[in-house]
This record gives C-alpha cells, sequence and structure tokens, in this order.
C-alpha cells in the first residue's frame, strides 16, 4: 500500500496510507458483497463459493487497514499508529531517540553488499524509507518499488527530516530516470 505524505496547517506532518487505497477496497469489497448475497439468495452456496468470500474478507481487511506516521516539531513527538478499523496501536517515539532518517536502496534477491545488481524480472529495485536509532536499531516506514516511488519517498524523508530537525542520510541519488523496455511499451 502506497503511503503519501500531508502537511498539516499546524506545522506538523503526517506520512500515512491514502484514502483513496481504502476506497479501492471499499469498492471492490462492495462488489464481492453484492456477489455473495446473490448466491446466498439464490441458494447455490457451494464449496466453490468460499473463495469469493475468502475475496471479501481481504478486501475488508484491506478498507480497514490503518498505518499512519505522526511527525509533531512542536510537541517533540513521534506517533506510529498501525491496526484494522478500531483495533490500533500506538507507538510514541521520542525524537531525541532517532539518531537520523534513512532512505536505502536494493534490488531485491541480491546480496546487501553488493552494489552494482541489475534488477531484472521479479527482483526489482527497491527503496527502504527507515528511521535509524540512536541504539543501532532501525524502523522501517516504508519498503516501496523504486519504480513505483519515483523519488517520492526520497522527498517525504527530506521534508520529515527537515520539519523535525533530523540528520538525513541517503545511500544514492534517486533514479529518477527510468529505461524503458520494450516490455514496459
Amino acid at each position: 500500500m502506497h503511503m503519501k505524505i500531508k502537511r498539516n496547517r499546524d506545522g506538523s506532518v503526517t506520512y500515512a496510507v491514502t484514502n483513496s487505497t481504502r476506497w479501492m477496497y471499499a469498492t471492490f469489497s462492495l462488489f464481492m458483497t453484492y456477489g455473495f448475497v446473490s448466491v446466498l439468495i439464490d441458494g447455490s452456496f457451494s464449496l466453490s463459493s468460499l473463495v469469493p468470500l475468502l475475496f471479501l474478507l481481504l478486501g475488508l481487511a484491506g478498507m480497514g487497514y490503518r498505518e499512519k506516521w505522526d511527525f509533531d516539531p512542536h510537541t517533540h513527538t513521534i506517533l506510529y499508529t498501525i491496526g484494522l478499523f478500531w483495533f490500533v496501536k500506538r507507538k510514541r517515539i521520542d525524537p531525541s531517540d532517532v539518531d537520523r532518517i534513512e532512505v536505502a536502496h536494493f534490488v531485491r534477491g541480491s546480496s546487501p553488499a553488493q552494489r552494482d545488481a541489475k534488477p531484472r524480472g521479479r527482483n526489482k529495485a527497491m527503496v527502504v524509507f527507515s528511521l535509524h536509532m540512536a541504539d543501532d536499531s532501525v524502523k522501517d516506514i516504508e519498503i516501496i518499488p523504486e519504480r513505483t516511488s519515483a523519488g517520492r519517498t526520497e522527498a517525504a524523508a527530506q521534508v520529515i527530516s527537515s520539519t523535525m530537525g533530523l540528520p538525513f542520510h541517503a545511500d544514492r541519488e534517486p533514479d529518477t530516470i527510468q529505461s524503458v523496455s520494450v516490455r514496459d511499451l
């Protein structure tokens, strides 16, 4: 699920799963509910009807999924919220515990030491946006394909870094020039 940055009027920044994603899951769930109810009304419920029921439950879970990072420079807090519908877990992080905001790039399926790995097939180039803590632990905020990110994840990390006054580190510049293959056309 793609996350998007939002600057609030009070100067805080929110990085969260978009509402358009929730609406997409809600629409999918609506169609699956209609199909499942029509099967129940017809009385033709069978074992094969469990597959659409599973898709309906997955659609409802996607609709109710909540993941949000609130960065507030005025109260000096970082609040992480994750959950499903009303069942949420909140974790408060003190910015003084954060050493830096970090953006790293890797190719899925390759060794982390292998810097010249080329993305091929299912092994995509990925971007990791994370908080590198003072105790040397890492809290990942988002892991997304570099092509999907198109530099937005790196830009969001820089905005959050400047808003909170935290150091920013990137292992390299974002690759905004993507090669186009015949398969992409």
